[in-house]
């Protein structure tokens, strides 16, 4: 919890009274609904270059610290001011620039952009209802309004508490109460959920996805959570270095990673270099250490080198005691399981091939759940047969 206030939510909060009421009288019937962003930024030897879109969905950045996550919402949001580019919400242009030249760059206050800071930025001075009724100054129904997103947000009973009084998830709700006072075009989530237990965490990304599909605006949720990009996001967009690296559905993101550096921001943990062998129009051939693999038919050239990989929860572990199904028969590899990390539901497990020597402790990871492991008898230093699922093996464009 803050003690003072944060020097980026007073310039977020302040403004003249009533803008948020104009602004909401100047839409004439239901908005598009869209954000579009083109945006260039060097900060320090740092260079941002994002350009997407996003409609009535949530877009998920995901990516490692220090990527360029929070520096685009602060964009969006015009807290930051981007050197060339353009931003425009529903058809309005809010920010443009060309030239070194400044041409649009509408107040912060008229954007009516929800913003949703990592660390809640309440004002601990203030009792919840105070705090909400604060992101509404100058609407005609701020007392209205403020009881409504009580009840919306599951804070009925708790309007006289101050933040110190709150826990965690509750200071969390009022938070996004708060952003949602003016009834945003746009609202931006900065990792919201990040100082939060599982169980905590679970319950606010339902409120989120019961608030997208209510509020029917474009949502920006910035994480580097791999529970919370999958559960939230429709789409997903890998930020990394200043650029995005892979914007698309969120399974084609996950399952089908554009570059290397995407894979392993998604957790696809297995990664491989091979030599194409050949291809034809039922799969592309692969060598892998002297292991023929067969992946997806696709364009390659043969004799190239490739990148390939596989999620863990993929790679299939053989039961001795049934016959092979039809979708695990093909790229089975004999060897041992060398180690295992328990994780709750599920145990990652780490397979070494028989017939490899890469000079590593293990050659890939298993993830599988509890009720398979403990089913097949699994162990460290059990012998066991895998399936890299042909359809589950995506060689990497780049």
């Amino acid at each position: 919890m803050l003690r003072g206030m944060n020097g980026y939510l007073k310039k977020l909060l302040q403004g003249e009274p009533g803008l948020h009421q104009r602004g909401n009288e100047a839409d004439s019937g239901r908005p598009s609904s869209s954000l579009e962003v083109h945006i260039r930024k060097r900060l320090g030897e740092f260079k941002l270059d994002a350009e997407f879109q996003v409609g009535k969905e949530v877009l998920v950045l995901f990516g490692p610290s220090g990527g360029g996550k929070t520096s685009i919402l602060r964009c969006i949001m015009g807290l930051l001011t981007p050197d060339e580019g353009q931003i425009s919400i529903n058809g309005e242009t809010v920010f443009a620039a060309e030239g070194g030249k400044i041409l649009v760059n509408v107040p912060i206050h008229r954007r009516r952009i929800g913003y949703v800071f990592q660390e809640y930025a309440l004002f601990p001075h203030m009792t919840v209802a105070q705090n909400i009724a604060y992101g509404g100054r100058g609407l005609a129904d701020v007392k209205t309004r403020t009881q409504e997103l009580i009840c919306r947000m599951r804070l009925k009973g708790l309007e006289n508490h101050y933040p110190h009084q709150l826990s965690g998830g509750q200071q969390q709700r009022v938070a996004i109460a708060r952003a949602l006072m003016i009834r945003p075009r746009v609202l931006l989530l900065d990792e919201p959920f990040s100082a939060l237990d599982s169980a905590v965490r679970r319950k606010l990304q339902m409120d989120i996805k019961n608030l997208q599909d209510e509020l029917d605006i474009p949502i920006i949720y910035v994480t580097h959570n791999v529970e919370d990009a999958f559960a939230l996001g429709h789409r997903l967009a890998v930020v990394n270095e200043g650029h995005i690296e892979h914007i698309g559905p969120k399974d084609e993101v996950f399952h089908r990673p554009r570059t290397r550096a995407v894979a392993r921001f998604v957790g696809t943990k297995n990664i491989f270099d091979g030599k194409v062998l050949g291809k034809d129009e039922n799969a592309v051939y692969i060598e892998w250490q002297g292991i023929k693999l067969e992946a997806p038919p696709r364009e390659v050239v043969p004799g190239r080198k490739v990148t390939f990989c596989i999620r863990p929860e993929a790679v299939m572990i053989v039961r001795p005691d049934r016959p092979l199904r039809e979708n695990i028969k093909e790229n089975l590899i004999r060897g041992r399981i060398v180690s295992e990390i328990p994780r709750g539901v599920n145990y990652t497990l780490f397979f070494k091939a028989t017939t490899v020597e890469t000079g590593r402790d293990y050659d890939f990871e298993i993830l599988i759940p509890i009720h398979a492991y403990e089913r097949l008898n699994l162990h460290r230093g059990k012998d066991v047969i895998v399936s890299l699922k042909k359809s589950a093996l995506h060689i990497i464009p780049g």
